[in-house]
């Protein structure tokens, strides 16, 4: 139930901002400016993000190999989508698809659900590590030529710092064999509770793998890095093509400063970003010197995309015989095999509490 009232909370105020950023800026101009944007320019953009998202596919691929799992890119394809569409629809920090994308991915490839969520974990932990020197970069850059509020400057240093903390600590505990998410669990006395206790077991046996992932497959981890430049590359093109598409002169230090609003918005709890997303994109159009309303265009066009691939995911979902609000909703969580078996063993969680003990 509580989960239900928070959803319904941070939707009402999502819904709230996307209405008064039209509101403040005028319906006519925003809607006009978005029928000039033919249907030959919208299936260029789709084409760069159905690159960058195949990019990520086949990163994904690689990863499940080094586990033992040859799995075809395309058969990923479902979960993938699946995944974005827990992530955007579940008001968390584009998290919140991790479960059910491992869940589907099990049901349609049979890998066990331990080590596919292992493996999106270092899926996601790939993507932010390419993508953290662009957010500081970005960061540093608003603050040094932009005459931002004090509110907004500490907010972004508070951005900026929680995401090089948090990646510095996943890997140097990972890369010293103790695990991250069960250490921090144990810091804040999460264990003593009951339902937590029983998750720990979970949680120590996909760490596991992932520890020996960063001991066993260094190779791959830069593979993965390489895919994920290239994917951000694809991603960044598409931006930039969409502000050429409406009339802006962008510079590549602007579609870096709008993908990195972009992402920092969808770290909000609103399902979808919405109304956060078009309003941070029109402060950031105004500072760079264009006006408002373009921002809010630029939003609109690369949502259509997203909620498309939001379509499929769901469509996809459906067949696999879920809804999404099962998942997002649901009171209790199937447990995750600790082997190939199904059958929960002692040693994983055993292992945590012997690396968090040599600390």
């Amino acid at each position: 139930m509580k989960k239900i009232i928070f959803f319904g909370i941070s939707l009402l105020v999502g819904i709230a901002l996307f209405v008064g950023v039209f509101w403040r800026l005028g319906w006519d101009s925003i809607f006009i400016a978005v029928q000039s944007f033919t249907l030959w320019k919208w299936l260029v953009i789709v084409f760069f993000y159905s690159l960058a998202l195949y990019v990520t596919l086949y990163r994904w691929h690689l990863i499940l190999k080094s586990q033992g799992y040859d799995i075809p890119t395309q058969k990923l394809f479902a979960s993938r989508l699946v995944g974005f569409a827990g992530d955007y629809l579940t008001p968390s920090p584009n998290i919140g698809g991790e479960a059910i994308r491992a869940l589907v991915l099990k049901k349609g490839t049979g890998v066990p659900m331990a080590q596919g969520l292992a493996s999106i974990i270092l899926d996601k932990v790939m993507d932010f590590s390419y993508a953290l020197p662009f957010l500081v970069f970005s960061i540093f850059y608003a603050l040094i030529y932009f005459d931002l509020s004090a509110k907004i400057v500490l907010g972004l240093i508070a951005v900026s710092g929680t995401f090089i903390f948090l990646l510095g600590l996943f890997y140097y505990r990972t890369l010293t064999r103790r695990h991250f998410f069960g250490g921090i669990i144990r810091f804040v006395q999460l264990h003593r509770f009951s339902f937590m206790a029983k998750a720990m077991q979970k949680i120590a046996n996909f760490e596991q793998i992932i520890v020996e992932f960063f001991k066993n497959h260094t190779r791959v981890f830069w593979q993965g890095i390489g895919l994920s430049i290239a994917g951000g590359l694809s991603t960044l093109t598409a931006m930039w093509l969409i502000t050429r598409f409406i009339g802006m002169s962008t510079s590549f230090l602007d579609i870096i400063l709008i993908s990195t609003l972009t992402v920092i918005t969808f770290l909000l709890p609103i399902p979808g970003s919405i109304g956060s997303t078009e309003t941070g994109l029109a402060l950031i159009f105004t500072l760079i010197g264009y006006p408002a309303e373009q921002g809010v265009v630029f939003s609109l066009i690369f949502r259509s995309v997203d909620l498309v691939k939001v379509g499929i995911g769901l469509f996809y979902l459906s067949r696999f015989g879920l809804t999404l609000g099962e998942t997002m909703f649901a009171k209790k969580v199937d447990a995750i095999p600790v082997n190939g078996n199904g059958q929960e063993t002692p040693a994983a969680v055993t292992s945590i509490h012997e690396s968090d003990n040599h600390e």
